[in-house]
């Protein structure tokens, strides 16, 4: 349970930064009138975005949990594994035509940061209690 914990709080943030680099990306030639709309869809993709890297997140620690395996990071590099074989299985399914490929790089593109936002806060959160049980040990 503590391993979807820490994916849960880490996914409000993942949403944010999501929604930020997305909002670079799509909003880097648009100005004016034009940036709420932006922000919209921006928001909507990285919702999707998230919201694909958490369900994957969730089968992973639903398949680990018989094993009796309760480590984030092997939840992580499960759900990872899961997804780089879906979009394997799309990208082959393609057959040239350009929205298909552009849906498939948007994809990809949309869920890296939210990758990359659970890998550190995994990171800091072992960091973090790595160096609390040397303080405790230290007091000790």
């Amino acid at each position: 349970m503590q391993t979807m914990r820490r994916f849960l709080v880490l996914t409000p943030v993942a949403l944010v930064v999501t929604t930020v680099a997305y909002l670079i990306y799509i909003g880097a030639g648009d100005a004016g009138s034009r940036i709420w709309s932006a922000v919209g869809i921006a928001l909507l993709v990285a919702l999707v975005g998230a919201a694909a890297v958490l369900a994957a997140v969730v089968i992973a620690v639903g398949l680990l949990r018989p094993l009796g395996v309760s480590n984030a990071w092997a939840a992580l590099g499960l759900a990872f594994g899961l997804v780089a074989a879906i979009l394997g299985i799309l990208y082959l399914g393609i057959e040239g035509d350009d929205w298909d490929m552009l849906f498939f790089e948007v994809a990809i593109g949309v869920q890296v940061p939210t990758w990359l936002v659970f890998a550190v806060g995994i990171l800091v959160g072992d960091l973090r209690n790595r160096a609390a049980r040397n303080r405790a040990d230290l007091t000790a």
